[in-house]
């Protein structure tokens, strides 16, 4: 997967939610009051601007959310973590998930690794407000997700020869031939043949879920970006 989670904590019905102005008030550590913009519901659970800029902070790919953001750059985060709820709304109602604290341990390192160094990490988290106990909560949901798609469509995909035959022979043999190279033998290039053909199955399975999954949610556009 290729992508952050963010957590909304607010469950409350639309309807009501509809009648809040699309805001929300929040206590920054100052004391000052800051208004928090609901951008969308998915069935029920709000996404917030906070949130897409705390997405966008934890992805040492994404431009730094500290400053001023595209709406292009929030619209792509936003159709990203639509996707994320709906599998982490479905995760939650497995038997025994659960997220142990090393599992988000592990995590928090991942995600430092990826930024030049820790404190710049620490910088850019405490730039858009991310404390230390919703970071917690946003690796977890990253855990929880991750779980989820290892038990229900990891486990599942199998590969087989005759699959990494004919892409061994019909697309990367061609590819690297009109590159005016020589193809290496199948069995140096098994292993990772057989890999991508199975992330291209998982993603695949992933995103019939997510079509079929949008079509039975409840999901709710409240403001413009």
């Amino acid at each position: 997967m290729k992508r952050l989670i963010s957590i909304a904590v607010i469950r409350t019905p639309a309807a009501c939610l509809a009648l809040l102005a699309l805001c929300l008030l929040h206590a920054p550590a100052e004391g000052q009051t800051l208004v928090d913009q609901i951008v969308t519901l998915v069935n029920d659970e709000t996404i917030t601007r906070s949130d897409l800029l705390w997405s966008l902070a934890l992805d040492a790919r994404a431009p730094s959310p500290a400053g001023v953001v595209s709406p292009e750059l929030l619209r792509q985060k936003l159709d990203i973590m639509i996707d994320q709820r709906l599998i982490a709304q479905e995760a939650t109602k497995v038997p025994g998930a659960e997220v142990t604290p090393e599992e988000v341990d592990k995590k928090r390192a991942e995600i430092i690794s990826r930024f030049p160094s820790e404190a710049a990490f620490r910088e850019r988290v405490q730039s858009v407000g991310l404390t230390p106990e919703r970071i917690d909560l946003l690796l977890r949901e990253m855990v929880l997700i991750e779980k989820f798609i290892g038990f229900r469509f990891q486990a599942f995909v199998f590969v087989t020869e005759q699959e990494i035959e004919r892409y061994y022979n019909e697309e990367l043999v061609p590819k690297i031939r009109k590159e005016g190279q020589v193809p290496p033998p199948l069995d140096q290039v098994r292993d990772m043949i057989k890999e991508n053909l199975r992330v291209a199955k998982v993603n695949e399975e992933i995103d019939r879920y997510l079509t079929t999954a949008r079509q039975r949610a409840d999901i709710v556009h409240l403001a413009e970006l």
